[in-house]
């Protein structure tokens, strides 16, 4: 049977995660393109305000949008406890700019009883070119989840 937290994802395939408890997400404004147990992806588009110096995307907004969608494939999990990010390695290849569209998908790579860790990729949709590669990992704490 499928989890609460991931049937009311699927309701938002193709349309930005207005359910989101997180204002960060809210703020980034994320289409969700596909989603199963183990996955996410989302699609976002660049705008001025997500932009470093040089024009292209900041870092910490990747950084953020990557949190992010682990974050929510983390929920759609159905665990009981919180699992806050204790990790996020990042190594950028390269950039997106103003206007461009990138696609965030994470990936499940191992839910033990303490720590789960996560993969991503973000790729420019623009020119196809893969702009980061990241991994993380969560760390369970006594928080129970409420939402």
């Amino acid at each position: 049977m499928e989890n609460k937290r991931l049937k009311l994802l699927k309701q938002y395939i193709g349309k930005p995660f207005s359910g989101s408890p997180s204002p960060i997400a809210k703020w980034l404004n994320g289409t969700v393109i596909s989603v199963d147990e183990n996955s996410v992806e989302f699609q976002f588009d660049v705008r001025k305000e997500m932009t470093n110096p040089a024009g292209t995307l900041h870092g910490g907004v990747i950084s953020s949008m990557i949190d992010d969608c682990i974050g929510v494939n983390f929920m759609i999990l159905g665990l009981e406890y919180f699992y806050p990010t204790i990790n996020l390695n990042v190594d950028f290849f390269n950039a997106a700019s103003e206007n461009d569209t990138v696609l965030v998908k994470t990936e499940l790579i191992k839910k033990g009883k303490t720590v789960i860790n996560f993969n991503a990729v973000v790729i420019n949709q623009n020119n196809g070119k893969l702009v980061v590669k990241a991994s993380s990992n969560l760390a369970i704490s006594s928080r129970k989840i409420t939402f």
